[in-house]
């Protein structure tokens, strides 16, 4: 029932009735106060920024934590590959890669290098403890690495059957900025929890559902940020590890700076679990990406 449930929300011939489209598969909700504007010539010049420091220790079962989950082969190329392309294929060629200095980080530096072999830009900002998303995001615009506006993308949150994405998603986002926007989230219309729910009644359990739906918009691992709030960025504690979402992102909505895009899960594989990666290793092996 869940899955059903998530298929009727999530289909993207509802959105079109509901919404309104901003891209080929991107929609927004009507009363949101964004006009589309064409920004695709600028869209080009936006840095994307991969945030790869974590220790991905629900992968370690492949990784053996030898190297980065990010690098984890699929088809004989690295997970992160195919977001890498995605976004280079379509004409972005400034890529900022947040990374640790353990040997994880140094698997995904030795690979993507300076970005000559690829006909990119690749520059790296080297995190020495673990900082959050916050954190990261800090040192890298002290350090220089980010200093403009930028788009987030979390690599291993992949995007599928979308090719336009990365032009679509960066012309609503310069969109939203040119007219007040600090902030775009992409999203989806509800999404399944991960977990089992468990319903008691004084300890006795009385319901167990599996994977329930959770009706709710769901922030995907993809945002764009303009450079107007980099100066909260770079308020926040340097010396403790500080989530971006639960700190800049809050208070940012609550001012009114932040914009959703609505996009139907059928594109979005959030590949952190062993179902996930072999749910995207089957797509990559029908040459469906």
């Amino acid at each position: 029932m869940a899955h059903e449930l998530l298929r009727e929300i999530s289909n993207e011939g509802e959105m079109k009735k509901n919404l309104l489209q901003v891209g080929e598969h991107l929609y927004i909700k009507p009363g949101q106060g964004l006009k589309m504007e064409d920004h695709k010539a600028e869209a080009k010049k936006l840095p994307v920024v991969f945030a790869m420091g974590g220790s991905g220790s629900r992968l370690v079962h492949v990784t053996r934590d030898s190297f980065s989950k990010h690098m984890i082969p699929i088809n004989w190329q690295p997970l992160s590959k195919y977001t890498f392309d995605l976004w280079k294929d379509l004409g972005f060629n400034e890529f900022r890669f947040l990374i640790d200095n353990t040997h994880r980080g140094n698997s995904i530096s030795e690979y993507y290098g300076d970005g000559s072999a690829f006909g990119t830009k690749n520059t790296y900002s080297v995190e020495t403890k673990k900082v959050g998303s916050g954190g990261a995001i800090k040192l890298a615009i002290d350090n220089n690495v980010i200093d403009k506006n930028f788009i987030w993308h979390q690599p291993d949150d992949m995007i599928v059957s979308y090719k336009n994405f990365p032009a679509d998603f960066a012309n609503v986002f310069l969109s939203a900025v040119s007219q007040g926007f600090k902030i775009v989230v992409l999203c989806t219309p509800g999404t399944l929890y991960p977990y089992g729910e468990v319903t008691d009644t004084n300890g006795k359990v009385t319901e167990f559902v599996e994977k329930p739906f959770i009706s709710k918009d769901s922030s995907v691992g993809i945002w764009g940020m303009s450079s107007d709030v980099f100066k909260e960025v770079k308020g926040l504690e340097g010396d403790k590890e500080v989530r971006i979402e639960s700190t800049v992102f809050k208070k940012t909505a609550r001012g009114g700076g932040m914009c959703k895009i609505l996009m139907p899960n059928d594109y979005w594989i959030p590949v952190n679990d062993d179902p996930n990666l072999k749910k995207f290793e089957e797509i990559v092996k029908a040459q469906k990406f």
